[in-house]
């Protein structure tokens, strides 16, 4: 016999309700029993008692009504009560019900059993912190909830997922108990739970702990939870005794945290796929479960993925469309019942992308869905595709978390995710092999986007051949690197409880003291601070030998005399003890608390504190030094003993500090640090730091230990280090050296700069792309120059006042696009965001009008350092510059390029020669771990016979200076860049900008990059310098641009002229 579904009646409080199944709709019931004992149905579901007809009455009993002829006929009725069975009866009934029973026979999968066993031991333990439980897409998340609910018993759980339709999709498997009875996982005589899902605010602390407690679960999303006001709040987690946590890489977010916090020392489980984030944030707890993918994959929960990545120099979208709708129509012709999910990053793509499917494949009745179409066509839209009425589905982010539909099987990501974690989700989902209906291979597509270099995903988004194994590796690296952090979080012992060591993130800040001790005892700290330890604990990490304890100091108010309140500080204090270096490392969030007796009651002797001018040993190994900040400390004027200095007035400060009398007490610092800008900053008394915030003490003893290295160098100078800084200085009257070249604000390059456009008339290109050409290399007047795009070039000048550079235009004015339409003068967009400038002898003026130049004048370059090459023979007119589009021979360009394959090897040679150009050339290869990139500078002779001119050397020197800064970011910008400008240059040109290689080989070295160490080589080619008569003017102006470009770069730096 079968039955429809019975459920009890449904109760509501707001927009929240209660639902329980008494009932499934299955077959197979039998008819047991007899007339004299107990006539009933019974099924693997229950076992339910018969009544002869509708209007019997069995009390408060649910009843089955056999049909009319008997148990022969099929289709049972009820009769009865349909009043819910309360929370406690459903929780009895759970006793005994299910049995740890081998994979191996009809049961739970083998992850689900495996993850069912750890949590029950480690919930065994008495350990508070949160379980983390990690299972890939695929492997049953959901059915080891439902068994972990019936194995344990507890009495209240709250289910926290992401959305909404989640929220449904999981209450639903909570309601029918999913496979358990479906499979004979459990006995029969388990009753389904009471489910409660919250979608609205609760209005009173009584509505919301009586719902609470009508369930046995509920589920819910933050923001439903966050939808009712802290008091209701309050009292709707005070009724659950257990929390659950679905999706919770999601765990870091405010709200989430807020949730788990909210949960004390009551037992939590995060489930997760994908136990990692892009922003390096670590789920709060440890893991006690993880299912590799690779296994998941052997058991074949999912299926084999054939991957194609696509990239097209003229049109990426309609490529991957047409490769995608080929993949369909061949899955359908061979009797598989596959849709396609194209996934795209934003509404308005959304709306292009499935314009072009409709174009396409009309067929397939494209359809489209994000978040804010109304719901009654996001809701036709997903029956078209389950009814199959349509093939081609057109998402963003709609179709991730939660979603669940095997005969999604051909995946064509245009725009891919930033992130890890949801590709992977989204990708597990195509791979899916449950299907009612015949499905075969997934398939997945890629529009390669090199923006993702710095993503993990640069290793699912290249051609590689075994993309199952390439999944795999890469979510056991990123799941690895998650369990690193879990493992050295979870090596501490006796966490004060409301602290949890995986949300510290301490100042990179520390003082260090010299020790011999052969070990530390952190313990000791108890006999410095006594109760004022918070919880009278102390948390120690004895293999990575570090402690933390925080200290809770109550005082008086400052701000008023009121007897019933107290102020409540808490300062955190962390200690590293690297034996290695025998140096103790002491942090303290409170920057004044002395720290002598701390250290000396660990390490048992009194130490030797490094401080005095050892401390500002720190600056070592750094770059082109730029104070900020300087202390200084006079020992003779008590009147004016101590003293500030911000800006230009840090030479007063370094120069007065050089007098006997007078000691720079601190000195705040940016600086270059094998090419990477870093800030650092060290004090008289010892104590040393940066501006960044370390995301966890691991990152904070690593930068201990390097900061450590250089304290105990001796053979650093602290007095030359001193000497070498370079000075900032207000310039409000032009700088009397030549200008060279301007580039606009490096934070265009890494940011929006491609979005904002500039125009003039209806001509208007990238922003980064218009060239700034110098139009006045003179020492005096106001500075000149042009803003040169293929179309239109308009002359600009900035002028020196005291408030420093103002730009004007010096007739026609272009536009700054914006974002939201906005558009501003160029004028004033330059005045808003200033461009830096660089003027010969190193120097530059930044963006907030200061002059950076060296302290001391620098010597010519080395006339022997100079090479020459032989022009003439190759037949180069040296007059000429350009190869140009037509690949012109004659041109000290198209010299340079054979010059460059003849003698080098590169993977890409890229002619970027138009305006906003990288270098007239750009060479890059890959060498074992590092990046080498050659920038090639051409400037043509203003003679057809080399010389000692002056004129032929600015404009290249100022380029040269301009490229040093694409060594910033690991050169992604400018791999960015040249990928971007070379499509640009076939679609203009026809042609191809590659001397050597193409947009793939390009491609795969950006994915690489972020892995790898640039090294950069600059060079110059001025076949008008003559070699053996170039004047000490050239080779200052040389010198100048060589200091800067190796400094910011670290690498190269080659002149190539005529002899």
């Amino acid at each position: 016999m079968r039955t429809g579904p019975v459920w009890a009646a449904m109760e509501t409080i707001g927009k929240n309700t209660i639902r329980q199944l008494l009932v499934p709709a299955h077959d197979g019931l039998d008819l047991a029993g007899s007339a004299a004992a107990a006539l009933h149905v019974r099924s693997r579901y229950g076992r339910w008692p018969t009544a002869s007809g509708p209007d019997e009455l069995l009390g408060e009993k649910l009843a089955a009504v056999l049909p009319e002829g008997g148990a022969s006929s099929d289709e049972i009725t009820w009769t009865g009560s349909r009043r819910p069975i309360p929370a406690d009866v459903v929780r009895d009934s759970f006793d005994g019900a299910i049995g740890f029973t081998s994979h191996s026979r009809p049961s739970l999968r083998r992850p689900q059993i495996g993850a069912l066993h750890s949590i029950v031991g480690y919930q065994s333990s008495g350990l508070t912190e949160p379980g983390i439980v990690v299972m890939p897409t695929g492997t049953g998340k959901t059915e080891t909830m439902l068994a972990w609910l019936v194995a344990q018993r507890p009495e209240r759980v709250l289910v926290v997922v992401p959305s909404s339709a989640l929220r449904d999709q999981i209450a639903s498997k909570f309601e029918t108990l999913g496979i358990l009875q479906q499979e004979a996982i459990v006995t029969p005589g388990v009753i389904r739970p009471r489910v409660g899902r919250v979608a609205g605010r609760f209005d009173d602390e009584e509505s919301a702990a009586a719902f609470v407690a009508a369930c046995n679960v509920v589920v819910a999303t933050p923001n439903a939870i966050h939808a009712s006001a802290a008091d209701m709040r309050r009292a709707f987690f005070s009724g659950f005794t257990h929390l659950l946590v679905d999706e919770a890489h999601h765990a870091p977010a405010r709200t989430w945290t807020e949730i788990i916090r909210a949960f004390g020392e009551r037992p939590v489980l995060l489930f997760t796929a994908t136990p990692y984030r892009r922003d390096g944030l670590t789920l709060p707890g440890r893991v006690i479960f993880r299912f590799p993918l690779r296994e998941a994959q052997k058991e074949g929960y999912f299926s084999t993925i054939d991957f194609t990545a696509v990239l097209d120099l003229d049109d990426d979208d309609e490529a991957l469309a047409r490769a995608a709708l080929s993949r369909l129509r061949r899955d359908l012709d061979a009797g598989h019942e596959h849709l396609l999910l194209a996934r795209v990053g934003s509404k308005s793509r959304a709306d292009e992308i499935h314009r072009l499917y409709s174009r396409l494949a009309p067929e397939f009745a494209p359809k489209v869905i994000y978040d804010s179409l109304p719901a009654s066509k996001r809701d036709a839209a997903i029956r078209a595709m389950r009814e199959r009425s349509s093939r081609v589905i057109v998402c963003v982010d709609m179709l991730g978390e939660g979603f669940d539909l095997p005969t999604l099987k051909v995946g064509a990501f245009h725009d891919t995710y930033r992130s890890l974690s949801p590709m992977v989700q989204l990708i597990g989902r195509l791979a899916r092999t449950s299907s009612p209906v015949p499905i075969g291979t997934a398939s997945v597509f890629i529009r390669q986007d090199p923006k993702q270099a710095l993503s993990p995903l640069r290793f699912l988004l290249r051609e590689d051949p075994d993309w199952d194994k390439v999944l795999s590796d890469i979510t056991e690296r990123a799941t690895e690197r998650a369990d690193e952090i879990s493992e050295f979080e979870a090596s501490f012992v006796d966490n004060p409880p409301d602290v949890p060591v995986g949300l510290l993130e301490p100042k990179m800040s520390a003082r260090a003291f010299a020790t011999t001790t052969a070990d530390w005892e952190p313990l000791a700290a108890h006999t410095v601070y006594g109760e004022a330890i918070l919880d009278g604990l102390i948390s120690i990490n004895r293999d990575d030998s570090i402690a933390w304890f925080v200290i809770e100091t109550v005082s008086e108010l400052r701000w008023g005399d009121i007897p019933s309140l107290r102020a409540t500080d808490y300062t955190l204090v962390v200690l590293f003890y690297d034996r290695a270096q025998g140096l103790l490392f002491v942090h303290c969030s409170d920057t004044k608390r002395s720290l002598d007796d701390l250290v000396e009651a660990v390490v048992g002797h009194e130490p030797t504190p490094v401080n005095g001018y050892d401390t500002f040993k720190v600056f070592a190994k750094l770059d082109r030094l730029v104070p900020t900040n300087i202390g200084l400390l006079d020992a003779r004027d008590r009147d004016k003993r101590f003293s500030m200095h911000v800006g230009s007035d840090v030479e007063t400060a370094l120069t007065e500090a050089e007098r006997t009398h007078k000691a720079n007490t601190h000195v705040a610092a940016k600086a270059f640090q094998e090419g990477e800008r870093v800030t650092i900053a060290a004090a008289l008394s010892g104590r040393f730091w940066s501006m960044r915030t370390a995301s966890n003490l691991a990152e904070w003893r690593r930068w201990c230990h390097d900061q450590g290295a250089k304290l105990q160098d001796s053979s650093v100078d602290v007095r030359s280090l001193f000497r070498d800084m370079i000075i900032p200085v207000d310039v409000k009257v032009r700088p009397p050296y030549p200008f060279l070249a301007v580039e606009w604000p490096w934070e265009l390059y890494v940011g929006t700069g491609t979005s904002s456009r500039l125009t003039y008339g209806d001509k208007g290109v990238p922003l980064t792309d218009a060239g700034l050409r110098i139009d006045d290399y003179g020492i005096d007047g106001p500075l000149r120059f042009s803003v040169v795009t293929p179309t239109w070039e308009l002359p600009y000048e900035g002028r020196f006042g005291s408030t420093g550079v103002h730009y004007r235009a010096r007739g026609d004015e272009a536009a700054v696009e914006g974002g939201r339409g906005t558009t501003t003068p160029l004028s004033t967009w330059l005045n808003n965001h200033k461009p830096t400038l660089l003027l010969s002898g190193d120097r530059l003026i930044t963006g907030d009008d200061r002059l950076l130049a060296p302290r001391t004048e620098l010597p010519p370059y080395p006339r022997e350092n100079l090479r020459s090459l032989d022009w003439a023979t190759a037949g180069v007119d040296i007059t000429v510059e350009s190869q140009g589009p037509e690949r012109r021979e004659d041109s000290i360009q198209a010299f340079m390029a054979r010059y460059l394959r003849e003698n080098q090897t590169f993977d890409v040679l890229v002619d970027d020669d138009r305006s906003g150009e990288a270098a007239d050339l750009v060479g890059i290869r890959v060498d074992g771990g590092d990046l080498h990139v050659t920038l090639v500078h051409c400037k043509y002779s203003s003679k057809p016979d080399a010389g000692s001119r002056l004129a032929d050397l600015y404009e290249v020197c100022g380029q040269a200076m301009r490229g040093a800064r694409w060594r910033d970011n690991a050169a992604l910008p400018l791999l960015e860049r040249l990928d971007r400008r070379a499509v640009g240059y076939t679609r203009r040109f026809g042609g191809s900008a590659f001397e050597i290689g193409d947009r793939e080989v390009l491609f795969r070295i950006r994915q690489q990059a972020s892995l790898l160490f640039p090294r950069f080589t600059t060079i110059i080619a001025q076949p008008g310098l003559s070699i053996v008569s170039a004047s000490d003017e050239q080779l200052r102006l040389i010198a100048g641009a060589a200091s800067y470009v190796q400094t910011v770069t670290k690498g190269a730096f080659e002149v190539y002229g005529s002899s």
